[in-house]
């Protein structure tokens, strides 16, 4: 594929299909007035295109799925005439009646269903195409950092590289947290342990103008926003690595094929509350803090969705749409199927991809770095999606990534049960009260916001959480708001 491709009236129709394991999403862009269109896997040359005219104009719709949901299901973006092909993903362009016409589909390309029965893994196959999906993604000989943790995907990847002529040039990062259980010295011991040097990050104890302005920075750089807490971690990475030029490695993308798997209670939850999603229009007239909206989620919402209930996105947002018609469409359309196959195809192409991974490629982006992410490798996909499930998770126990943990086990001795699941240390809402007033000047003055009845709901909702702990997800949507309010606030690429 060209850098931007132009299509042209004349051009069409023309098919596009999303990456299979989303390596790199296409991006399209219709123009204004309708008489051309633009389709590429880097977002910042599509728009940096003669033809395009930026600032662009939001999404109202886009805006209301952020506030209810916590990502955009592709193709649709936070901005109108963009869209997004991802895993699944195609679309078909013609041009009637003088303007394009996008027909988009979705196809899971992962069912369980379609596992070879007879097949077993190969650990030196799944080195070899680790390494070979790294080494064609590497740009120049530059320092390689490997985002690295005491978990499964990540230390794979490390695995593969201490076998690889790549080994000298690595080095492992691994952030460690204010408090609380931290996986740092873990890390630190496992990359040690393959001879990969390795480096622990730090964050402030104290935030200075500084820190700020570094934030600042950060989103005035950003097309899309992340509504992944986790992603303001990053800019303070920069205070000690140099990322500029440098190859940076993340092990996100292999659960869509490898098998999503819920825990125990969301799979008994999405058995029980689907009866009750009928529900919904009353739950959705509530305030948010009632925590009556969970049972009435749709089994593709309880894979991850979840945010301010209508009520309440309508008080501060108000030309907001109500999602969950979108979100029972959906629903119906999997009525039949097995909640493993519901959780990959939600979970892969729209959370991991517009959460998840939209935070390592923003920071990328930002700080001019060559980002790989080895697992969304086609080659590596369609070989993991091949093998049966009995080598990659079991449907009782709710383990995943069977022989991944096996592999770990055989060389580095490192049992995943005993050590348990971690996670991620960084408690974004800790960070922001920090410096709330700055968070509270960024939310309140943004002006996709009803001002009055924002200031209600970042009370109400503080109230709720200094007072009773059960309110812990509301820290996440006071964190959501600050993202969304700084990158429309100062994203060169929104038009205000």
């Amino acid at each position: 594929m060209s850098e931007v491709n132009l299509i042209l009236p004349q051009n069409t129709p023309k098919t596009i299909k999303g990456p299979l394991a989303g390596d790199k999403p296409i991006y399209i862009y219709i123009s204004p007035k309708n008489d051309f269109l633009l389709y590429s896997e880097n977002l910042k040359k599509l728009l940096s295109y003669p033809k395009v005219k930026t600032p662009l104009e939001v999404s109202d719709e886009g805006i209301s799925f952020l506030l209810q949901s916590g990502f955009i299901p592709t193709p649709k973006t936070v901005f109108k005439n963009l869209f997004v092909l991802n895993i699944g993903d195609e679309v078909v362009i013609n041009f009637k009646n003088n303007k394009f016409e996008l027909l988009f589909s979705h196809l899971y390309p992962f069912f369980h269903s379609f596992r070879n029965r007879d097949l077993k893994p190969d650990t030196k196959i799944i080195f070899k195409l680790l390494i070979n999906s790294i080494k064609k993604r590497i740009k120049t000989l530059t320092p390689i950092y490997l985002f690295h943790s005491a978990g499964k995907d990540s230390n794979i990847i490390a695995l593969a590289l201490s076998f690889s002529d790549l080994k000298p040039l690595v080095t492992c990062l691994t952030l460690k947290g204010y408090n609380g259980k931290d996986e740092s010295e873990i890390a630190k011991n496992l990359a040690q342990k393959i001879g990969l040097k390795h480096k622990i990050l730090h964050l402030p104890q104290h935030i200075s103008s500084e820190h700020i302005e570094l934030l600042i920075n950060y989103f005035k750089n950003i097309v899309l926003p992340c509504v992944d807490g986790v992603s303001l971690a990053y800019p303070f990475y920069t205070l000690e690595v140099d990322f500029k030029n440098s190859n940076v490695i993340d092990g996100s993308g292999s659960d869509i094929y490898m098998g999503h798997i819920p825990r125990k209670i969301e799979y008994l939850r999405q058995k029980i509350y689907s009866y009750f999603k009928f529900l919904r229009p009353l739950s959705d007239q509530l305030s948010t803090e009632n925590l009556f909206q969970k049972i009435t989620l749709t089994r593709c919402e309880r894979v991850g969705a979840y945010g301010l209930t209508y009520k309440d996105t309508k008080k501060i947002y108000p030309k907001a749409l109500w999602v969950f018609p979108y979100w029972e469409k959906e629903d119906n359309k999997r009525k039949d199927w097995d909640y493993f196959d519901i959780k990959g195809d939600i979970w892969g192409p729209n959370i991991e991809f517009d959460r998840v991974m939209r935070k390592v490629r923003n920071f990328a982006e930002v700080y001019s770095c060559n980002l790989i992410f080895p697992w969304t490798d086609e080659k590596i996909a369609t070989y993991f999606a091949k093998l049966p499930e009995r080598y990659l998770f079991d449907k009782k126990t709710f383990k995943n990534k069977l022989i991944l943990r096996k592999i770990l086990k055989d060389f580095l001795d490192l049992d995943c049960d005993k050590i348990g699941k971690f996670s991620y240390p960084f408690d974004a809402f800790g960070l922001l009260m920090k410096m709330e007033d700055h968070i509270k000047d960024e939310i309140f003055s943004c002006k996709l916001w009803n001002r009055k009845e924002i200031e209600k709901l970042y009370k109400s909702f503080l109230e709720k959480i200094n007072k009773d702990k059960k309110y812990r997800r509301l820290k996440s949507l006071i964190v959501r708001l600050y993202l969304i309010s700084a990158w429309f606030n100062h994203s060169k690429f929104v038009l205000r």
